[in-house]
């Protein structure tokens, strides 16, 4: 696990801030950056996962965090539509 990413990932959801990734699905394709809101994290080693809004998609997605090849802070802030679990 990339533990900078995962850093990342928790200053996102504990200011409220949209995050960009990139995603390798498991059969290795990428849709490039993805916006994201982060809420929360499931799961125990390998198959750790972050549920978070993906804007484009206009849904919640389940992210693998091992998946997760870069993640980058956006200056866009989000009102959640749920309640954000990460600290």
């Amino acid at each position: 696990m990339n533990y900078q990413i995962l850093e990342t990932i928790k200053q996102a959801g504990r200011s409220r801030m949209i995050l960009r990734i990139i995603y390798t699905e498991k059969d290795g394709t990428s849709e490039g950056w993805r916006y994201i809101e982060p809420y929360s994290f499931k799961g125990e080693g390998e198959d750790d996962a972050l549920f978070a809004w993906d804007r484009a998609k206009d849904g919640i997605r389940r992210f693998t965090l091992s998946q997760i090849d870069q993640a980058e802070l956006t200056n866009d802030h989000f009102v959640p539509r749920y309640p954000v679990e990460i600290i």
